[in-house]
């Protein structure tokens, strides 16, 4: 039997922007086409240079906006605070821009990073501008050398000043610029971005933007159901298992972004299982095949394969076995009627995938084998 992928949400094309960016800065009303919008702060509008669908915003609703993407472009997991700068121009910044506190926790942030990345030139470039500071400041040596020698520490507790400063910053932007009352909201949003800047980052393989996105979202203060939720996700991501002993030792790892992502939904799978989660469980076992098939990935976030019957039926077709098909439909029909006789089939779900895995190819090899056969 011929399957046919030819489905938009399952093979589309490659995302049209190389870097990341926010869902709110596409146009709903066009977004296959992931267009982004131009926005205007004299008229409070954003625009599709497309569709020219406008959308106009109350003063509040914009200020909100804006605060969120200032916040999350600003503070942006993985990234330097003194970006680009030379040593006088990070001085400069200290001398008119910044008081000392703020300077110095964007230094601790830069340095602590650049060890991460193992980034020699700009660890020295921040200490040469310690120099510069005690140079032209007069200032008395003795507390930098100690300052550094602090951030040097060889502890994996030193790792987390930086997800630690990055959501200080970002946290008292947000109170500045709402209410207490809106605060919660405003969080949720930026958690929310750190989640999708997350997964852009697990797609482009960088490990340690991950490992600091999801500890700033630990840090995110607000107590809701999510907060658990995204504790579990991602402390089950095998990317980022051993990463601060990585880090102090300095050892480069080499992580195939795929494979590794397959068996984070596979732990993903066996904990929604244990939670007696079985729709969960079995999502999580059916996107790894997928993604093994290449039609799924965590980014771009339209290259998601539906967890629907018609979809999960043509995988079953790809592979000529009902049995995916049987235990899916049985999973659906009881997950509600039925929980533990749902987990049951679920477990028979996930241990099916596990053992198809390791002999998957492709969805173009799987199709040509396919017609090949029928032939």
């Amino acid at each position: 039997m011929s399957v046919n992928f030819e489905q938009k949400d399952v093979t589309s094309e490659e995302w049209a922007f190389n870097i990341w960016t926010d869902s709110r800065d596409w146009c709903d009303q066009c977004n296959q086409k992931n267009n982004k919008l131009v926005f205007n702060n004299q008229t409070k509008t954003t625009t599709c240079t497309q569709c020219n669908h406008i959308q106009t915003f109350t003063d509040k609703d914009w200020e909100d906006l804006q605060t969120q993407r200032h916040v999350t472009y600003k503070y942006m997991p993985g990234k330097y605070f003194f970006h680009n700068l030379s040593t006088e121009e990070i001085f400069t910044k200290y001398l008119r821009e910044h008081n000392h506190t703020d300077w110095t926790s964007f230094v601790i942030h830069d340095y602590i990073l650049a060890r991460m990345r193992n980034d020699k030139t700009i660890q020295e470039k921040l200490y040469a501008v310690s120099k510069l500071i005690v140079e032209k400041m007069n200032y008395d040596p003795k507390p930098w050398q100690t300052f550094f020698e602090k951030i040097d520490a060889k502890t994996p507790e030193i790792f987390h000043q930086v997800p630690q400063i990055l959501y200080e910053y970002a946290e008292k932007k947000l109170q500045e610029n709402t209410t207490k009352e809106n605060l919660p909201n405003l969080i949720q949003s930026y958690r929310s971005k750190l989640s999708s800047l997350y997964c852009y980052n697990r797609w482009k393989g960088d490990r340690i933007a991950c490992w600091i996105t999801s500890e700033t979202i630990k840090l995110c203060n607000i107590d809701d159901y999510l907060a658990a939720f995204y504790h579990r996700l991602f402390s089950c991501d095998p990317l980022l298992d051993n990463f601060q002993n990585d880090m102090l030792t300095e050892k480069k790892k080499t992580v195939n972004t795929k494979e590794s992502y397959i068996q984070w939904q596979l732990r993903q799978a066996d904990t929604y299982l244990n939670r007696s989660s079985s729709l969960g469980a079995v999502q999580s076992a059916y996107e790894a095949l997928g993604t093994k098939l290449g039609v799924h990935d965590i980014w771009p976030p339209n290259k998601v394969l539906p967890f629907d019957v018609n979809t999960v039926e043509k995988i079953s077709q790809l592979f000529n076995d009902p049995e995916l098909f049987r235990l899916y439909n049985l999973v659906i029909a009881l997950d509600v009627a039925d929980p533990a006789k749902a987990r049951y089939y679920a477990n028979l779900f996930i241990e099916k995938v596990k053992k198809m895995l390791p002999n998957v190819t492709s969805i173009e090899q799987e199709q040509a084998k396919q017609a090949a056969y029928i032939t």
